[in-house]
């Protein structure tokens, strides 16, 4: 392990508040403090299992809509038994799999954070409460500077 913090976003643009992790991700990008790795892993995040691997990361945090009966907006860390539940099922690989591959190789800490959406329609743009709650999470990663 490195001791780098791994951020994967996960997301379907084309599902409205879905695409919260690519959002979030989108607007990561330019700012994340050098001690984050940023991985935009979109609808697919099972392609970027090496990437995640190659970083022999200390932590590794999944961002993704997740429908756990909260208020619209709504932020939750999850358990992995939680998301097996409650993650969207727009993926194509599960997210808990991904997650225990990843911890079984690496040994790292895997922490799930979920964002209750309120419209998972076909259609672009996220709704209110959703970005909301993606801004938010993009300042706090963003001010983070701990190595």
């Amino acid at each position: 392990m490195n001791g780098k913090t791994v951020v994967v976003t996960v997301g379907n643009p084309l599902r409205r508040d879905d695409g919260v992790g690519v959002y979030i991700g989108e607007k990561l990008a330019p700012i994340l403090p050098p001690c984050f790795r940023l991985i935009q892993a979109g609808f697919s995040p099972e392609r970027f299992i090496d990437d995640i691997l190659s970083e022999r990361p200390a932590k590794v945090i999944f961002i993704d809509a997740a429908s756990f009966g909260g208020v619209p907006g709504e932020i939750r860390v999850l358990t992995e038994e939680e998301v097996v539940s409650v993650t969207l099922s727009t993926h194509t690989f599960p997210l808990p799999v991904i997650a225990r591959i990843v911890a079984d190789e690496t040994g790292c800490e895997v922490v799930f954070v979920g964002i209750q959406p309120e419209d998972v329609s076909f259609g672009e743009g996220l709704s209110e409460a959703v970005e909301r709650a993606a801004s938010a999470i993009v300042e706090y990663l963003g001010g983070l500077h701990y190595a």
